[in-house]
């Protein structure tokens, strides 16, 4: 999750130390990618962006939530369609 989605989602009401934590938190949230990947994606949610990998769109739907979830933050319910629509496909 991007961190200025994350900062609309509820980060915005964190101590500095839980956004340094969000930030550099590579055992969920950060992932490698390809540049030109990450920049198309930017700070978009499961609603308006998916990999381009079909095989991995469900994957990352899920990562998606489980970053929301850890850090208490609010998804949208088109993300929540979105990622049952990734995961449905799978």
């Amino acid at each position: 999750m991007a961190l200025s989605r994350a900062w609309d989602a509820g980060a915005a009401n964190w101590t500095p130390q839980q956004r340094v934590n969000f930030a550099n938190d590579t055992d969920i949230n950060l992932i490698a990618s390809q540049g030109k990947a990450n920049q198309s994606k930017s700070d978009q949610g499961l609603d308006t962006w998916l990999p381009p990998n079909t095989a991995f769109q469900c994957d990352y739907a899920i990562r998606y939530l489980t970053v929301a979830a850890k850090y208490h933050l609010m998804i949208t319910a088109a993300d929540a369609d979105a990622a049952r629509t990734a995961c449905a496909q799978k």
